[in-house]
């Protein structure tokens, strides 16, 4: 009489493969924010806010929050006048939003013109 093996079919306990990967709500809610770009439009918000409160409801409303890359926040204005004024009060401005809105990280502006 032969005797055969019997194949191991039962799992090895302790083995990372077979956990089920748990992960925070937190972090899982984080990651689907930055992916979708939910943050970034409420910081646009906030910063478009703070441009009305330093140059005033007149320049605010012609102007729109473009993108924020590497520390440097890209404003684009509806013409030349208006361009021309902010470049004037770049300095407050961005003073203004580095003081109040530190976890943006931004470094300089940069204006253009809306096309």
């Amino acid at each position: 009489m032969v005797k055969r093996r019997q194949s191991q079919s039962r799992p090895t306990q302790g083995t990372d493969a077979e956990k089920p990967r748990v992960r925070r709500i937190g972090s899982i809610v984080g990651q689907l924010i930055s992916r979708r770009g939910y943050a970034q439009v409420s910081a646009n918000e906030a910063i478009h806010e703070l441009l009305v409160l330093e140059v005033g409801s007149e320049l605010g409303g012609s102007l729109q929050i473009g993108n924020l890359r590497q520390g440097v926040l890209h404003i684009y204005a509806s013409d030349s006048a208006t361009l021309q004024e902010l470049n004037f009060r770049k300095r407050g401005i961005l003073k203004r939003i580095q003081r109040q809105l530190p976890e943006n990280k931004v470094k300089d502006l940069r204006f253009r013109i809306q096309t």
